[in-house]
């Protein structure tokens, strides 16, 4: 995951000390920066035509995605998201009406959370490019790192079904025959539960890489040790395009689900696993066997 590598060579190039700076480069998805009395959250993610925007997809979905991302990460610490600027690279083909349709997307996503879109920036190139930043605010916000022994792991809903309907895609389904497109092509951020969960939470994270990728985090960040146990996993909404193995897989390695996975003493959704001493994360599996979930993830786009 050359991504992560290269995220610690920004953290040691240009990590700060300061007293207002609570979270700073590389620790979390989220800076958070003290202003006043107040909890800054501050995030920023890109998007690209090639890799990110799956065949198909509409000019709305892509707004959508472009802010999605952003809001999900602040969801993943707990924060409520006031602002959003944008950067678009547009294709010198690319005509008025999906320049507004991409806006409109953006617009329609901003308003259901209360989000403002003060500005950004509109340019042209090679390839359609969004990127995103979004500012929230948070009482007590939570991080990867605060993972505490006896907690119990858990998430906010079904994984694997973005992944699912992308494979469904690149094996040559239409768009109206994949298993889910609304988690594929419009993912909803869990900006509410983020905010009620963090209320009690010892660590959070959104789960865009993977479910997989989220726990290792946390589980480093936190010098813990995490066990998931496969009696606790429900399978049943892959099982009828996929065998179980594969099922298992894409619970556990698939990205784009943009769901939130927490550790607390207390449980409000689907419960997964325990927060135990030592390191890495553990698949217990129905006979006993310990299997190691290893820190990779699907492409989800």
């Amino acid at each position: 995951m050359r991504e992560f590598y290269l995220i610690e060579i920004a953290k040691k190039m240009l990590k700060v000390e300061r007293e207002n700076v609570i979270v700073g480069i590389g620790e979390d998805d989220c800076a958070v920066v003290r202003i006043g009395n107040k909890n800054v959250v501050m995030t920023a993610d890109c998007l690209h035509e090639k890799t990110d925007f799956p065949s198909g997809i509409k000019p709305e979905e892509i707004g959508h995605l472009a802010l999605a991302v952003n809001l999900s990460d602040l969801a993943g610490c707990g924060a409520k998201p006031s602002f959003f600027l944008y950067t678009i690279t547009l294709t010198r083909d690319t005509d008025e009406e999906k320049f507004r349709g991409i806006l409109r997307g953006m617009r329609d996503l901003a308003d259901r959370y209360d989000v403002a879109v003060i500005g950004g920036d509109t340019d042209f190139g090679d390839e359609l490019h969004i990127s995103g930043f979004a500012i929230g605010e948070a009482e007590r916000f939570v991080t990867q790192s605060g993972a505490k022994v006896g907690d119990y792991v858990c998430v906010t809903g079904l994984l694997g079904k973005a992944q699912l309907s992308l494979e469904q895609l690149f094996s040559g389904y239409d768009r109206d025959e994949i298993a889910y497109p609304e988690s594929l092509f419009k993912p909803e951020p869990r900006i509410k539960e983020g905010i009620e969960i963090a209320k009690h939470a010892n660590a959070m994270t959104d789960i865009s890489d993977s479910l997989a990728i989220s726990l290792n985090l946390i589980a480093e960040k936190s010098n813990v040790g995490i066990e998931i146990y496969e009696n606790s996993i429900t399978l049943d909404h892959l099982l009828g395009y996929v065998d179980y193995e594969k099922a298992l897989e894409l619970f556990l390695y698939a990205g784009g689900d943009y769901e939130l996975v927490y550790t607390s003493k207390q449980c409000q959704h689907v419960k997964i696993g325990k927060v135990v001493e030592g390191s890495g994360v553990w698949l217990i599996r129905k006979d006993g066997r310990r299997e190691k979930i290893e820190f990779k993830g699907f492409s989800h786009r």
